[in-house]
């Protein structure tokens, strides 16, 4: 056999093997339909989903004391009061350096979200809100500018902490992992508008009270959230697997995965066992709560592309602008009419503006930066990589905010065309890099990035083709045993 003949048979083997990884891999996530099994042993109506319930309303408290701060940054803006007292404009350098102390204390706050692997995911989060609680009342109290900024970068520092999104998509059972999360997310909304409607009547306090009060409010719901983080919610179950009590992780399971809180229940077993194989096929090393090299390793590294655009989409896909500008500029004019006319149309037209964007924002938009970058993630690099998320998203975030600004002061309008050829770029990455993971596990969805030779989005694919076959032929099966 000449050389080149064995070259081409030596590629027709390897292109053989790795159609039977492929086929192995398949045949194993497709054995047992862990989304069915999840949605048979569960129903809502039932103590579980009571205990359901209150992490969400806990979590829930985290996400929306996030919201309230993005309300009352806004609004004390607007406050004379408040200028006065610093001695600054409403505009300029002071005012942007205050805005950008947030996102300077998420970054520096973000490597230490790795923490989570070390003190438990509750106890990241206790910490991140009691962080957040003397920021708010070092923002309120405060009696110089210089103790104020200081309390903005807390408040960033802090926020880094919240770990809510990793907690609840690790916490979820599968069928309803994209629901909670999603129900997660929006309570950025209930926040952010429950303290703006709230700030038409804090304004009208007397003297400093009218900014002070409104600041030190921000610790109300990280305070419900340090009371009841340890009372009402257990801790990961994942959490549990990577310190080796597999017992502890099958309690925790059952309690909050079944109707009958019965650890015998097959989804106990199964749940417990992908995360044990998923640790087994992951021993990257590296677990030191601040050593980042774990992503540069090669089972890391098209994980870490993943997340890097995500964020970089997140931040720069042009919601900055619509927010800064557009938002602003439409609730700015409708207010203007309605002074001028004095109609009910206009009046709910200004309304209208507001809800629109925030329901937008929180069906298609914060759903999936809550979901998305949870699921990419192995259990080995979650931690870490949440982090490194909040990291990234809060260098192109402070980015954002100088750039837009600048942007339009360069080029006016015509910023629109940048960011509509940036998103047709996204749009294509988006559809060949990010593979598709509704449906599977978190524990399946690291067979989608792990399979030697199959292309993650391929494979992700592949998946979803096989799980509906398998769906399929159990529906043919049971019409056939009908009849």
């Amino acid at each position: 056999m000449t050389s080149d003949a064995a070259s081409v048979q030596a590629k027709l083997d390897k292109s053989e093997d790795l159609e039977h990884i492929e086929e192995i891999a398949l045949a194993r996530v497709t054995e047992e339909d862990l989304w069915e099994l999840s949605k048979d042993s569960l129903t809502l109506r039932s103590w579980t989903g009571v205990r359901l319930g209150l992490i969400m309303f806990i979590h829930g408290c985290n996400q929306a004391g996030f919201g309230i701060d993005w309300g009352v940054i806004s609004g004390v803006n607007a406050l004379s009061q408040w200028h006065d007292y610093f001695g600054f404009e409403s505009s300029g350098g002071t005012y942007g350096l205050i805005n950008s102390l947030m996102q300077i204390g998420i970054v520096c706050g973000a490597p230490f979200m790795g923490l989570a692997d070390v003190i438990g995911r509750r106890g990241i989060n206790f910490a991140g809100n009691a962080i957040v609680i003397f920021a708010s009342l070092m923002q309120g109290l405060a009696t110089n500018l210089p103790m104020f900024m200081a309390g903005r970068f807390f408040m960033g520092f802090g926020t880094s902490l919240m770990s809510s999104s990793q907690y609840i998509g690790e916490i979820s059972p599968i069928h309803l992992r994209g629901l909670m999360v999603g129900f997660f997310g929006a309570c950025f909304q209930v926040g952010s508008l429950g303290i703006l409607g709230a700030m038409i009547g804090l304004t009208e306090l007397p003297g400093n009270n009218s900014w002070r009060v409104p600041l030190i409010l921000e610790a109300l719901f990280p305070t419900i959230v340090c009371v009841g983080i340890y009372l009402l919610t257990p801790e990961s179950p994942r959490y549990y697997v990577l310190k080796g009590d597999r017992q502890k992780a099958k309690e925790v399971i059952a309690k909050y995965h079944t109707t009958s809180t019965d650890l015998n229940q097959p989804i106990v077993d199964i749940v417990v066992r992908q995360i044990e194989e998923s640790l087994e096929n992951d021993q990257t090393g590296y677990r030191a709560a601040w050593d980042y090299r774990v992503f540069f390793t090669k089972t890391a590294r098209f994980r870490l592309l993943v997340l890097f655009l995500y964020s970089l989409f997140q931040q720069w896909n042009g919601g900055g602008i619509i927010t800064m500008i557009v938002f602003q500029t439409a609730t700015t004019i409708t207010s203007w009419q309605y002074s001028i006319h004095a109609t009910t149309a206009t009046a709910a037209l200004s309304i209208l503006w507001i809800f629109l964007y925030q329901t937008f924002s929180a069906t298609f938009v914060a759903t999936m930066h809550n979901l998305y970058p949870i699921e990419i993630l192995s259990l080995p690099l979650r931690a870490k990589g949440m982090g490194l998320y909040g990291l990234i998203q809060g260098g192109a975030g402070a980015a954002q905010t100088y750039g837009i600004s600048v942007g339009i002061a360069k080029v006016g309008y015509k910023i629109w065309v940048v960011y509509i050829v940036y998103n047709s770029i996204q749009l294509v990455l988006s559809w060949f890099l990010f593979p598709e993971t509704s449906g599977l596990s978190l524990e399946e969805i690291n067979t989608v990035f792990e399979t030697p030779g199959v292309h993650p989005v391929k494979m992700s694919l592949d998946i979803q083709k096989a799980k509906k076959a398998r769906a399929a032929a159990g529906r043919d099966e049971e019409g056939s045993a009908d009849r």
